[in-house]
């Protein structure tokens, strides 16, 4: 009886912390509101007091958005860095993750690291190089921009071996898992889990950093365009063909073959806010005599806020801006590619932690099992930890930049003015959060 108790006040200390969700409260009704002074604020003080727990690289990856966001470059880009090098020295300790996802099945999942997905990583890189692009140092954006690419391909081998390392922690239970997930019944249930795609871009890429790499590869390399034309191509049929692509196909196909073009203004959108992470709890079957069901949490992602329409205007004269990355489907696609080794580890922990319930209830009566049921109850919640200051979406329009210089930008019901700066081809970049909050606006030149 006493180890039985042991067991539960263990699990209740290591799992009574607040969740992701519950921690960011404060932090996402900053940053929804466009108020990214207070956002940067709240940021840097969990970073102060998590960066060397399991939550430390989530949390540097939000601070570093929200100091972004609030002008704070050079800080940003410390931030980032510093979420960069925690991911790395974790993917170095690759040989041990069994061990740890193992001892994470008897507490909880969230219990385990933080590591970054494969789209934090090609996000974090991608911020970086439009923070050196403000900074005034273009070789070191094309070093991110080079790495973004890098690790797009990286996250498939990335994927692939955390799959692996479910299936290596599941243990005695692997077999009844397979035959658990080939069950018609169960995968009705997982249908509720998976998010709908308006855009399905394939595993792991990110058309936004893809189009970026492409304009500062022509616009900033002379021996580049080339490279700028493949990329094109590619993100012109990732995305289905659409015209301003085309156009941007045409446009360095002709700078090329040495035509002039005239001064140039790149508007970007970033907008919105990204999907969050709610738990689901599921009866799961797992067609074993002795524990023929288990109940799991299991994470779902849910969508925030709707797509909002944006355009530029010269005068009387209005384009509507592109859609280049809907980060819902970016961020749902990551998800699906990673929901073969959540529902294993999930159900493997929620197995070991049944097991270990009927054992204690078997030895110690109706007590034990009451804390055993506790045990479960508290130790099977689901990781909600995701990066929530990401935008909903990226939008793009080019437009020839006007005499005067003067553009007027429009995002759903909001308008501003703005006067472009000096330069042959320039970026006037849009950030908005959740409707109706105000609009942060900055310019940096690419040639």
């Amino acid at each position: 009886m006493r180890r039985a108790f042991h067991l539960i006040t263990a699990t209740l200390l290591l799992t009574g912390c607040a969740s992701y969700e519950r921690q960011t409260h404060s932090f996402r009704g900053a940053w929804n509101g466009g108020n990214t002074q207070k956002a940067a604020e709240l940021a840097n003080v969990q970073v102060y007091d998590r960066s060397d727990s399991r939550d430390g690289v989530i949390w540097l990856l939000e601070q570093g958005a929200a100091l972004r966001a609030n002008d704070q470059l050079p800080e940003s880009t410390y931030a980032f860095d510093r979420a960069e090098k925690r991911m790395q020295h974790y993917e170095s300790q690759a040989k041990v993750r069994v061990s740890k996802e193992t001892t994470a099945l008897v507490v909880n999942l969230a219990t385990v690291p933080y590591e970054g997905r494969g789209y934090d990583r090609v996000m974090l890189n991608t911020y970086q190089a439009l923070n050196y692009l403000r900074l005034g140092q273009p070789d070191a954006a094309m070093v991110e921009l080079r790495q973004a690419s890098d690790e797009q391909d990286a996250e498939l081998i990335r994927n692939a071996r955390r799959i692996t390392s479910a299936r290596k922690s599941a243990g005695q239970y692997q077999s009844n898992i397979l035959r658990t997930q080939n069950d018609a019944g169960t995968r009705t249930q997982l249908d509720r889990l998976q998010p709908s795609l308006n855009m399905d871009y394939g595993a792991f890429v990110n058309p936004f950093a893809d189009f970026l790499h492409a304009l500062c590869l022509w616009s900033l390399s002379d021996d580049q365009r080339e490279n700028a034309i493949v990329s094109l191509r590619r993100i012109h049929d990732t995305l289905g063909g659409p015209a301003f692509i085309a156009d941007e196909i045409e446009l360095v196909d002709g700078v090329l073959y040495g035509n002039k073009h005239p001064d140039l203004t790149y508007v970007i959108f970033e907008t919105g806010v990204a999907p969050v992470r709610r738990g689901e709890r599921l009866d799961i079957p797992l067609f074993d005599r002795d524990l023929p069901y288990v109940a799991a949490e299991f994470p779902r992602l849910e969508n925030r806020g709707h797509p909002l329409t944006c355009a530029v205007a010269i005068g009387e004269t209005k384009m509507d801006a592109t859609l280049i990355c809907d980060m819902d489907a970016v961020i749902g696609r990551d998800f699906r590619s990673e929901l073969p080794g959540m529902f294993t580890r999930t159900l493997a922990s929620a197995a070991l932690k049944a097991t270990a319930t009927k054992k204690i209830g078997d030895k110690t009566g109706d007590i034990g099992t009451v804390l055993g049921t506790v045990y479960q109850v508290v130790s099977t919640q689901a990781d909600l930890r995701t990066w929530t200051s990401l935008p909903k979406s990226f939008a793009v329009a080019r437009v020839d930049t006007p005499a005067d210089r003067k553009l007027t930008l429009f995002v759903g019901p909001q308008k501003s003015e703005v006067t472009v700066n000096t330069g042959r081809v320039n970026v006037v970049y849009v950030k908005g959060f959740a409707h109706g909050a105000p609009l942060k606006i900055h310019q940096f030149r690419l040639k």
